[in-house]
């Protein structure tokens, strides 16, 4: 152990400078090589092949081999660990030719779906009954199906919005791919229900500009989409760099309604931004207190204040007369780190905190209350506004399934936005964390542990971790093999 020890040292303090120096031949070989210019190139291979073996070396302290090696070894070992997969995908297997068709009663009622910026399923009365943060949230949820265990694929408000409105999963990159023109390899919801004869409407109260938001809302099939900009600012409140409070969409959504509401049936989506950091709370919402953390007690508060838009909102429906002829979806699009395991926001919050989100499925026509337990994910929104409505998808098949009936045996995927960071796999009560080498992997069994605060990998069966990675690394590979796909299809089509 102490050689094993001494021979880490000795690499990690002068191992690269040494495959540096023989490589870039600052260094002669001291044997004698007039006429064999091979040794050279030869011992720098073999100086290299000893000193990235021993940063693969087994951590000492017993952290996990990927935490122990650094930063150049991490990506050699994430490409080696990598297995071998067939990316070239057939068309069958992008559900970019889908459409729907009724199966059976098909009734053509109003759907609306309303995002919940940053907000984590812990934070609400639903899904924690000590809080008293959402209480209209928590009436809501004894009248509804409720998802005990929904996910987010990614934690970034643009990637939610692709995974839940397109059923696919979004591009696992930080570059805003998903708002290419016809990039999202999947037809979306609000095109195949205006192929039904629907109209559709996207609400935000956040800046157009921000992440190009107008062309991701485009690439969904909207027909209308009306961002901050369209909205009058007096009387409300900045909240964050990108955005008002949220009830500055409720003057615009009542006219689009009072216009479109007794037309044709329509698809309403809104977005929130207030719970979004900084985490400001409109002057005129005295605050409460929720925590004795200062900043966690900011975000419940906004919590408060988003429930209180929920109620608003749901009451324009009553006061116009459209409740009872629609189905209401409400999610968090991700959720919130405050640290719980050293990270904040939610970008790269792989853990609970950051991907466990509400969701609640309301209709008032069947107003009985229903938990679901079986995990389920974002993806799963979009065969359940079918399934819902009283369709059934032809033409392709998307990963998700519906709600209503959830599978009980299946993995679920989830990524961080940084490329290359983490992925995740939940299957049961079971999840699996990959670093990619940024550090050692993680298990956690979440009936016990729903906090995810015991690491418990070296107590699994290294073939079955080696069949979970394999698979997380399969399915980010095809994720990326899809859109590149798309790409190369959307060139082709357009003639660039």
């Amino acid at each position: 152990e102490m050689l094993l020890v001494s021979a880490a040292l000795l690499y990690g303090i002068a191992g690269p400078a040494v495959a540096t120096r023989l490589l870039s031949r600052d260094w002669h070989v001291p044997t004698g090589t007039a006429g064999r210019p091979w040794v050279a190139p030869f011992a720098a291979c073999a100086a290299a092949f000893v000193l990235v073996g021993l940063s693969l070396l087994p951590s000492a302290t017993g952290a996990g081999d990927a935490f122990s090696r650094d930063a150049l070894a991490n990506i050699l070992v994430s490409e080696i660990a990598r297995p071998e997969i067939e990316t070239d995908l057939a068309a069958k297997d992008l559900p970019t030719d889908t459409g729907l068709v009724p199966a059976g009663d098909t009734e053509k009622r109003n759907v609306v779906i309303v995002f919940l910026e940053s907000t984590r399923a812990e934070s609400t009365t639903p899904y924690n009954e000590e809080l008293k943060t959402t209480p209209f949230m928590d009436d809501l949820a004894d009248e509804s199906l409720v998802a005990e265990r929904a996910y987010a694929v990614l934690p970034h408000t643009s990637k939610a919005l692709v995974a839940s409105l397109c059923g696919f999963a979004p591009p696992l990159d930080t570059k805003n791919t998903e708002s290419e023109p016809g990039i999202i390899p999947a037809r979306c919801i609000p095109e195949l229900l205006g192929e039904q004869g629907y109209k559709s409407v996207f609400f935000q109260s956040a800046t157009e500009n921000f992440e190009r938001r107008r062309s991701l809302v485009e690439n969904f099939g909207y027909d209308e989409f009306y961002p901050l900009e369209s909205m009058s600012k007096e009387g409300y409140q900045e909240v964050n760099y990108f955005g008002y409070e949220d009830e500055i969409m409720l003057p615009l959504s009542r006219s689009w309604l009072e216009k479109n509401g007794g037309e044709r049936p329509f698809l309403a989506t809104y977005l929130t931004v207030t719970a979004h950091h900084d985490y400001v709370v409109p002057d005129r919402y005295p605050m409460q207190r929720f925590a004795g953390d200062p900043l966690l007690n900011r975000y419940l508060n906004i919590l408060y204040y988003q429930d209180r838009f929920l109620e608003k909102l749901f009451q324009q429906y009553k006061d116009l007369g459209l409740y009872e002829d629609t189905i209401f979806i409400v999610l968090g699009d991700h959720g919130e780190g405050f640290g719980e395991h050293g990270r904040y926001q939610h970008d790269n919050v792989i853990y609970n905190e950051g991907l466990h989100i509400p969701l609640i499925i309301h209709d008032p026509r069947d107003p009985d209350h229903r938990r679901i337990e079986p995990p389920v994910s974002e993806l799963d929104i979009l065969p359940t506004v079918a399934d819902l409505l009283g369709y059934r998808i032809t033409g392709g098949t998307y990963p998700g399934a519906s709600i209503l009936d959830p599978p009980e045996e299946r993995t679920l995927m989830a990524s961080c936005y940084q490329e290359r960071t983490c992925l995740a796999a939940i299957r049961g009560d079971e999840k699996y964390v990959y670093h990619y080498g940024n550090k050692g992997e993680e298990y956690f069994d979440l009936s016990e542990d729903p906090h995810e605060r015991e690491n418990i990998i070296a107590e699994q069966d290294e073939e079955k971790i080696d069949a979970l990675r394999n698979e997380l690394l399969t399915w980010a590979a095809k994720v990326e093999a899809s859109y590149e796909q798309q790409r190369e299809e959307s060139t082709e089509k357009t003639g660039e």
